[in-house]
């Protein structure tokens, strides 16, 4: 019958490691492999420690519950290929998600620049072969995962909360009701604080967006100011600020070509429709 038994040592060659340390390493190990069971399909079961060791500090992780022999025979696959000091995230197969690579790696954040994590997979022997996880390849393995791009751009909405120990302020944006985390200088402080006294005051900011997968993390303000508010007779401006737009056709003659017939067809198509 498979099962799955990963060793894990820390501190290698020297006595002891920092309890705070130990701790750290733990929690990043435990929340890989809860995404990685999640990853691979088991169902609900514990992650059990045992087999402690003293000096370098090592211990064993097994899997507890119950799976077919086949999906932990995938797992060990998929862990295989995860320690690999080769392997990027377009390496990555059997269902593993690059997030879930990326914790893998997390295990080694709490370690010294010159320390490492050495973890094994037993899969039946009596020794794994033990390969290392060290805080550069933690590095290398977020650079490749985690992309944040700064890009210049603006928002208006509406400030739901002002944090002055933090220069921060919420930004509820009105065409999406997101909210935006927006970050002022703190000469900016009186300015940003004159655009509360209009509790539903709409805002304009605009500035550099932290953008991390995807995801809009916060705004680093450059300016802001009230939002211009609506004129009567503002909306009359758009009619004929481009005249050449239809070309040598009129207007009805041209949304009649877009269309593909004639007014009068138009108005008899709809008529037969109903």
């Amino acid at each position: 019958m498979a099962n799955f038994r990963v060793r894990i040592e820390m501190n290698k060659g020297r006595h002891g490691v920092p309890i705070h340390r130990l701790a750290e390493i733990a929690k990043e190990a435990e929340k890989f492999f809860q995404m990685f069971a999640a990853d691979l399909g088991l169902e609900k079961g514990e992650w059990i420690a045992d087999n402690f060791t003293d000096g370098s500090v090592g211990f064993d992780t097994n899997y507890v519950g119950t799976a077919p022999d086949l999906t932990l025979r995938t797992g060990q696959k998929a862990f295989e290929l995860l320690t690999q000091p080769s392997t990027s995230p377009d390496d990555l197969k059997f269902g593993v998600r690059k997030e879930t690579f990326l914790q893998f790696a997390r295990m080694a954040a709490p370690v010294d620049a010159d320390d490492f994590i050495s973890i094994g997979l037993y899969n039946g022997q009596p020794k794994p072969p033990m390969r290392e996880l060290t805080k550069k390849r933690f590095i290398e393995i977020e650079k490749e995962i985690v992309q944040t791009v700064e890009q210049y751009g603006g928002a208006q909405g509406i400030i739901t909360a002002f944090f002055k120990d933090s220069n921060t302020f919420w930004l509820r944006e009105l065409s999406t009701g997101n909210r935006i985390s927006c970050i002022f200088h703190v000469k900016d402080y009186k300015r940003v604080w004159q655009m509360l006294e209009g509790k539903d005051a709409i805002v304009k900011v605009e500035g550099w967006k932290i953008v991390t997968n995807g995801k809009l993390e916060h705004l680093k303000v450059v300016t802001i100011s009230p939002a211009p508010e609506y004129q009567e007779g503002d909306l009359d401006k758009f009619f004929g600020c481009d005249p050449g737009f239809t070309g040598d056709l009129s207007t009805e003659e041209y949304l009649d070509d877009l269309r593909g017939e004639s007014t009068e067809g138009y108005i008899k198509h709809l008529t037969n429709d109903e």
